[in-house]
């Protein structure tokens, strides 16, 4: 690969995610979707300090490389919470399990690579967190999706446009991930699949926000009330699971 092709795959998401905040803020979406907008403003940064500090063979890159992917791989997480659970399916946001678990869940994997980011010899607590924050998220994305089929819930265009993108991104991150278990011959062919996917990612949201979204006003089919009902089962059954204690011999 040469390294002209290489440098416009690995820096050529950051032109593209200038264009795509400067559309949020253009189209007044950023009310829309705050924390998508923060995940395209943290993975500007981002690329602007890896940018400055690159050095294939500098540790400093290297660890800095990965912490700052550990945040890249929080606000996504929380950009795909946003967006199915704040606006596509509101409903769900009045079950506090459901409300709660996506939050909890990227402030608990937070403070468990705190330790590392400091101690950079564990760096591998960090790696591990943005592998769990990716099964979650393909998991979520998987879950809602398949809840819009069977709902009949219809997609407005800029909601298609963030999930497609974050979609590719997950399925390219547990490919890679899975890779790492077999031969260096395909470890070698899915090194630059993330990079790859983010920049495809990236255009998708770039083509998505060009033009204003047309809202379409017919009627689409809401959560039913049973669909809540068992939510809230399961949220009371974990609480019960939770707070239970054994009783005396």
């Amino acid at each position: 690969m040469s390294v002209i092709f290489r440098g416009i795959i690995t820096w050529g998401s950051m032109p593209m995610l200038v264009g795509v905040a400067t559309l949020l803020v253009w189209r007044k979406s950023v009310r829309q979707f705050v924390y998508f907008f923060y995940y395209v403003i943290i993975g500007e940064l981002t690329g602007v300090v890896r940018l400055c500090l690159h050095d294939r063979y500098s540790r400093i890159y290297y660890y800095t490389y990965w912490i700052t992917d550990l945040l890249v791989a929080i606000a996504a997480f929380l950009a795909t919470y946003e967006l199915f659970v704040r606006r596509l399916f509101p409903r769900f946001y009045t079950v506090q399990f459901y409300r709660y678990l996506f939050p909890t869940a990227a402030t608990v994997i937070v403070f468990l690579a705190a330790p590392a980011a400091l101690e950079l010899n564990q760096l591998r607590i960090i790696i591990r967190a943005i592998h769990v924050l990716g099964v979650l998220q393909v998991a979520v994305l998987v879950f809602f999706v398949s809840l819009m089929v069977f709902m009949g819930r219809r997609w407005e265009r800029y909601e298609f446009g963030i999930a497609l993108g974050l979609g590719i991104q997950s399925a390219a991150l547990l490919l890679t991930s899975a890779s790492w278990t077999q031969g260096p011959r395909i470890r070698a062919i899915t090194t630059e699949l993330p990079v790859v996917s983010y920049d495809i990612a990236c255009l998708i949201w770039l083509i998505t926000f060009l033009k204003p979204e047309r809202h379409s006003y017919a009627a689409t089919v809401p959560v039913s009330p049973e669909v809540l009902q068992e939510a809230k089962k399961w949220e009371e059954t974990l609480k019960g699971s939770l707070t239970k204690k054994k009783d005396p011999d």
